[in-house]
């Protein structure tokens, strides 16, 4: 994953600090300690759009994406894009786990284009693996494409940031996470039809023009959403997280019929508070006015019923735009609980209904659900737990909790006891029948390194993480017998 070269190192510095008095080569005495030794480990690379001097590489410890002067190391490129850090122990072993950003300030000079007038931000992804003796870090536009998204594709596989001792501590996050990785990686080396070899280079060393090219039309995205973000922290000072990225990506072109488009993934986190956008943004040179609302979401949670029991109550409004460019819009509320190590969540999904304009689209409906559907997680003896069951209007059991909808202002009316005795007449345990008129189910179970996932179709699926962080996918008809996935 890093280019290496023997003209940039990472060498075990050792630094000898002498504490006390006293000339060189004196023994220790009770007056005179012995020398202190701190080992430092230096990392080096470059700052690539062009040749970038003037710009602060810093490394994301706790994941958040906001640069802590005080606790996250950080350097300032100089001539040739070089920078060089060097780390405490501590802080190396962090560098497979922890995202490398560098801020480009007005300023900073760009060897190619001249001083920098628009303020930017790059990446480098974590990588999981273990640094070698000459592994160098080039951060560029082709590196942010992979942290971007990578940052995508976690957040739609539910997770937020991931610090480094997250992933010091799981394993298989580890695995999960470097997996995702090699995916993003070949995702990208088919869309831009460049080598991964290239994506991390010195292309300007190489003189690869195809790979700087690639690189200048991606910087064009990253300073629209370094940009926005900005505005976007000033308009919500009190945000937890806003993460903004803008980007080409083919499968959405094909997705919503459009032709090199460029978009805009907006999410702003206020702690109870979510909003999430994307949008198809107007190629006007400076990628800062929206064409087209692809997909709005806004969810809002609150403390709601038993507070001993962790309840919760979210409710999502959602807008998408259909094929002939007018919008739908429905609602989905989800009430939780926790006993006694379990999770129990109960989710009304209302229907949408379909409006000529975004504007128009309000949809404030939490009555008649088309679907529920009963979720539970626990954890026995290292063994993680999931299942779900979906039932539609003509499933029998959609009746059950009749009265749990449109719950908001029903807290003293509905006692989380309904809810868990709803759940005890349920076949959530893994080895359970399930003769439930149901529109689907499925269930997993979670041992160490394999997952395994059946549900209402009689398919079976095991995961299997490798020590190399790759997956191996088994598949079965009865849960017993396993073999290669067709």
């Amino acid at each position: 994953m890093f280019l290496r070269e023997n003209k940039f190192l990472i060498s075990l510095a050792m630094t000898a600090t002498l504490v006390g008095c006293g000339g060189g080569g004196e023994s220790a005495s009770p007056d005179k300690p012995n020398p202190i030794v701190e080992n430092t480990i230096a990392l080096s690379g470059k700052v690539i759009d062009g040749y970038v001097s003037g710009a602060t590489v810093w490394l994301d410890l706790d994941g958040d994406g906001k640069f802590d002067k005080q606790t996250e190391p950080s350097v300032v490129s100089t001539e040739s894009g070089n920078y060089q850090f060097e780390f405490t122990e501590q802080q190396a072993s962090c560098i497979p786990y922890s995202t490398m950003y560098v801020d480009v300030p007005v300023g900073a000079i760009d060897e190619d284009l001249g001083e920098v007038t628009e303020a930017y931000q790059m990446a480098f992804p974590p990588s999981i693996e273990p640094l070698s003796d000459n592994d160098i870090r080039n951060i560029s536009p082709l590196t942010s494409t992979i942290w971007g998204q990578l940052r995508r594709q976690l957040q739609g596989n539910g997770k937020g940031n991931l610090s480094c001792n997250e992933l010091k501590e799981n394993t298989s996050l580890r695995y999960e996470l470097k997996s995702e990785i090699e995916d993003v990686v070949l995702n990208l080396v088919a869309h831009y039809n460049i080598s991964a070899d290239q994506i991390y280079s010195d292309f300007i060393a190489t003189n690869d023009s195809v790979a700087y090219d690639k690189a200048q039309a991606i910087v064009k995205g990253l300073k629209a959403a370094y940009k926005h973000k900005k505005d976007l922290e000033a308009q919500y000072p009190t945000a937890a997280e806003i993460r903004v990225v803008i980007y080409q990506d083919k499968l959405k072109d094909e997705q919503y019929t459009f032709e090199d488009a460029w978009y805009r993934d907006e999410i702003i986190y206020m702690g109870t508070e979510d909003f999430i956008e994307t949008v198809k943004l107007k190629d006007n040179g400076s990628l800062d006015k929206v064409d087209v609302v692809l997909t709005k979401l806004h969810e809002v949670g609150t403390a709601w019923g038993d507070q001993s029991l962790n309840g919760w109550l979210s409710i999502r409004e959602d807008v998408y735009i259909n094929d002939d460019q007018t919008y739908r819009c429905g609602n989905i509320e989800r009430v939780s609980f926790e006993k006694d190590g379990i999770h129990y969540e109960l989710g009304n999904t209302i229907p949408t209904v379909t409006f000529p304009t975004l504007a128009e689209c309000i949809n404030t409906s939490l009555e008649q659900p088309y679907e529920r559907n009963f979720n539970l997680r626990y954890t026995e003896t290292d063994v993680e737990y999931a299942a779900e069951f979906y039932f539609r209007e003509t499933n029998a059991d959609f009746q059950t909790l009749s009265n749990w909808v449109n719950v908001k202002d029903k807290a003293a009316d509905l006692p989380a006891t309904e809810l868990f005795a709803a759940f005890d007449t349920m076949p959530y345990r893994f080895d359970d029948e399930v003769a439930l008129d149901v529109s689907y189910w499925r269930k997993s179970k979670s041992t160490g390194n394999i997952i395994i996932h059946t549900n209402d179709q009689g398919e079976w699926r095991k995961e299997i993480k490798q020590d190399d962080g790759t997956t191996v996918y088994e598949c079965s008809i009865d849960g017993t017998s396993w073999a290669a996935c067709q």
